[in-house]
């Protein structure tokens, strides 16, 4: 039968459910089951253990999660960087040497480097943006820098562009591509074939970059802008 030992196990009834739906939380490396309000949790652990082949092979495909502390490593721009603590350098975040040295005190290291990749990711972003803009003869409200989970990056009808600070992580064309993606939606708030040709207009490697985001992009979305888990 099944085991907690292999996935936490995690009930939530929905009153308009009408059977089980397993879920894997990668986040939580957990089975999720909603199920119909009746179902008992001896049926639930019986349906998490017929599918537990489909849920360690969501667990093996699943990238390993990384977090914004010494000692783990995660790419900036392309290239992977290890991330060092030095404590005398006053709270301060640089880069030298493929290292991301943060310094201050031990609490908190998480929160000073997002806080510095945002910083580059806006400078990095913004030069770019108003190129492209300039190319189409459009124009755009403003720029926000996010902690999206999902999206590189998102243009409102009032002209407002947004895009993930984790765009720094990936390589040059990959975060040109994603404003160029966004710059277009100015023109186009659609998918297009005229959309798509404006993409192609603005950079020269839409397809091999819309590749990339879709063979690597979870990568970066699974490092953590937090402390790693305290392991007893």
């Amino acid at each position: 039968m099944y085991d907690s030992d292999d996935f936490p196990l995690k009930l939530r009834r929905h009153p308009w459910a009408k059977s089980m739906k397993l879920r894997y939380d990668a986040k939580t490396d957990s089975a999720v089951i909603t199920m119909p309000p009746r179902s008992s949790e001896r049926s639930a652990k019986k349906f998490v253990q017929q599918n537990l082949p489909w849920l360690l092979a969501q667990r093996q495909e699943t990238p390993p999660q990384k977090f914004l502390h010494p000692g783990y490593i995660i790419p900036y721009q392309g290239q992977d960087h290890i991330i060092v603590h030095n404590p005398d350098n006053a709270g301060r975040v640089h880069i030298k040497d493929r290292k991301i040295i943060v310094g201050g005190h031990s609490e908190g290291i998480a929160v000073r480097i997002e806080n510095y990749l945002k910083k580059q990711a806006r400078l990095a972003v913004e030069p770019i943006t108003i190129k492209m803009a300039a190319k189409l003869d459009k124009k755009y409200k403003r720029i926000q820098i996010r902690d999206t989970k999902s999206r590189w990056g998102s243009c409102s009808s009032s002209g407002n562009l947004s895009f993930s600070w984790r765009l720094i992580m990936a390589p040059p064309p990959i975060l040109e591509y994603v404003i160029a993606h966004e710059v277009a939606h100015l023109r186009e708030m659609n998918h297009s074939a005229d959309f798509w040709n404006i993409v192609d207009h603005l950079v020269d490697h839409a397809k091999l970059s819309r590749k990339w985001l879709r063979s690597e992009g979870q990568i970066l979305m699974h490092i953590q802008s937090k402390e790693p888990p305290i392991i007893k």
